[in-house]
């Protein structure tokens, strides 16, 4: 959740056809032997994972999964697990996800993929280790520059590109599931978390899904960042992951959005007025004492149809257009670099 919001998670996170997608605990308890209740027994997870990677500290937890450090015993390599018990509530996507994660291993940012398999009850994937994610960064500095986030906004644009061509919508565009690299790899970001992300090309003829409009229905991933397309009804395309894009952008810009602060106890209810919001504020306000290629940003993909391939080479010019304005290298020295002394100080007071 971004440091800006009053929300609390479980209000910031939005359903997949009908089902939320925050981050949650487990609420089996682990151990051995029969239960007398109903409810399955979740048993105790794998210690060795592959018959060579040690599970080992628990370093997060997601919508039908969990997250562990692992150590690969043949090289003692530090890695992460990701671990879905086959019989939770929400299951039945890690083993898509791997399958997604392995069609997209070939671009930058995609985190590598070591092994995938099952284990009794449990569903597992072993990935390398990444660093924080532009959440955990956003909740300490609580707002970015501009030259950090055109930063950012360029290399997920570029991921964003890469998944598109594979045929997939990622569908779950938040500053959560960017992360950054460690080691050399420091000034990359990595797009991570495929488990809302579906096809768009008919696996037989590559042609593109039929754009269907049902008023009312579920937003899939995060409705705060979600396209006003998707408030209309309308099914998601590849414009919706970059539209998203751009609200998260302004969001890391500004410290906030003119939406957070709407909740309602029926998430319907809720996401109606979240999009009533969108639609009364312009972009003219929301990008309102930024650089106007922002705003230019979200002219553009206002203007993009549901069956249109966006123009990322466009976008991209874009935010090189806002670099050169100010004067601004594209050095992947951000914010929260060590060797940055041009760090955001304070958060600015918003009237919005």
């Amino acid at each position: 959740m971004a440091a800006a919001s009053n929300q609390s998670d479980e209000e910031e996170e939005e359903e997949e056809e009908e089902e939320t997608a925050e981050s949650y605990s487990y609420s089996y308890e682990e151990h051995d032997g029969s239960s007398s209740s109903a409810a399955p027994v979740k048993p105790r997870r794998p210690k060795l994972v592959g018959g060579r990677y040690e599970v080992r500290s628990k370093l997060g937890a997601g919508s039908y999964s969990e997250v562990f450090q692992a150590v690969d015993r043949q090289n003692g390599k530090i890695l992460a697990v990701k671990i879905e018990w086959q019989k939770a509530e929400k299951t039945d996507k890690l083993l898509w996800e791997a399958e997604l994660y392995k069609e997209l291993q070939l671009g930058e940012g995609i985190p590598r993929v070591r092994w995938v398999g099952s284990q009794g009850e449990y569903n597992m994937m072993v990935l390398d280790v990444l660093g924080p994610s532009l959440d955990d960064l956003f909740k300490k500095q609580r707002r970015f520059s501009v030259k950090t986030v055109v930063m950012i906004a360029k290399q997920v644009i570029t991921r964003l590109e890469h998944v598109h061509k594979c045929g997939i919508l990622y569908r779950d565009i938040k500053p959560h599931n960017f992360l950054i690299g460690v080691g050399e790899e420091v000034g990359r970001i990595y797009l991570v978390d495929f488990g809302l992300s579906k096809r768009y090309l008919d696996a037989k003829t590559g042609a593109h899904y039929k754009c269907r409009i049902e008023k009312g229905r579920g937003i899939a991933g995060t409705v705060r960042y979600s396209s006003p397309f998707l408030h209309d009804g309308c099914e998601a395309s590849r414009r919706d992951d970059l539209f998203a894009l751009g609200y998260v952008l302004m969001h890391l810009l500004r410290g906030d959005l003119p939406w957070l602060d709407i909740s309602h106890k029926d998430k319907k209810v809720r996401n109606k007025r979240i999009g009533k919001k969108k639609e009364e504020t312009s972009d003219k306000e929301l990008c309102s004492g930024f650089p106007p290629q922002f705003m230019e940003y979200f002219r553009y993909m206002r203007s993009v149809g549901f069956y249109d391939k966006p123009d990322y080479d466009r976008l991209q010019a874009i935010l090189d257009e806002a670099l050169k304005e100010l004067k601004l290298q594209n050095d992947l020295v951000y914010d929260w670099s060590e060797d940055n002394d041009a760090r955001p100080k304070k958060k600015r007071k918003l009237t919005a």
